[in-house]
């Protein structure tokens, strides 16, 4: 157990001591790879937060390279690993949301207590009054991004060899995009505690109504609001929905959650805790 807790402290060590962006910054950008603890079996294995800096690991039994990954990628969809994979992002934000409610309810307490005083403490320090509230107080938010996070394209995708071309390029206003079940299933477990929900995509403005079309299609009826990119920004996405989600905060809510397959989703601050879901078939900084 020493010996497991001195590696613990030296990964944390390994991973302060990573070249990282300047301090103002560390939130903005996409994070570089960092030395983290997980375990091969029994054994307790180092590597970096990428998966280990190699080709992603899809699922299969048999050896692959760089060449073969438009085959092994179809495989990894096919075969139900992206499913699997899928279902257990989505199920761990499940169980966090589901605590959360329970939390807000004990930090409300009228009456002092040990449990009340660790829930208030639970979040940004215990005395969060961004917008004048304190956070138990707040409307709770979850925010979702769109493509492979709530629709899947992939026939888009596969139709393409796995490059941007004409059918991704089209997916948006050609309506493709099936409902990514658990991402379904835990919007419809936000819905039926109270919380509001939000989506941040980066599809342009122009794209509203088929966007939305397709979502209510798909079964997301019930929302406050899609936030498309405004015509003509030109800074990055994080910028941009880290902005956004900043402004969903200025309307008095509090966002428990947030939810994507890029890391540009939910860099930048302005949510509890980010859930990423898998995604090796594209990457959008």
């Amino acid at each position: 157990m020493k010996r497991l807790l001195a590696l613990l402290l030296a990964v944390g060590g390994l991973a302060a001591a990573a070249p990282v962006a300047g301090a103002a910054d560390a939130t903005d950008t996409v994070p570089a790879p960092q030395p983290i603890l997980i375990k091969l079996g029994d054994t307790p294995l180092v590597q970096l937060s990428d998966g280990g800096g190699g080709l992603p690991y899809l699922g299969s039994t048999t050896s692959y390279n760089a060449g073969a990954l438009t085959q092994v990628l179809t495989q990894y969809h096919d075969s139900g690993v992206y499913d699997a994979e899928l279902a257990q992002i989505d199920a761990v934000a499940a169980r966090w949301i589901s605590g959360e409610r329970h939390q807000r309810a004990i930090a409300g307490r009228k009456h002092g207590s040990k449990a009340r005083a660790r829930a208030r403490a639970a979040h940004h320090g215990g005395g969060d009054r961004r917008g004048g509230q304190k956070w138990w107080n707040k409307k709770q938010a979850i925010v979702f991004d769109v493509d492979e996070t709530v629709l899947s394209n992939y026939s888009a995708i596969v139709a393409d060899g796995f490059v941007y071309g004409p059918k991704s390029q089209a997916e948006a206003v050609d309506e493709i995009g099936v409902a990514i079940k658990p991402s379904l299933d835990l919007y419809k477990l936000a819905r039926s505690k109270g919380i509001t929900v939000f989506f941040i995509t980066g599809r342009p403005e122009a794209q509203r109504a088929p966007t939305e079309d397709n979502l209510k299609r798909e079964g997301f009826t019930d929302y406050q609001q899609a936030i498309l990119k405004p015509a003509g920004f030109t800074g990055t996405t994080v910028a941009y929905k880290s902005g956004a989600r900043a402004a969903i905060e200025q309307q008095g809510y509090h966002i428990v959650a947030s939810v994507g397959d890029q890391y540009s989703d939910l860099a930048g601050g302005h949510e509890d805790r980010a859930f990423k879901l898998p995604n090796p078939f594209y990457y959008l900084p």
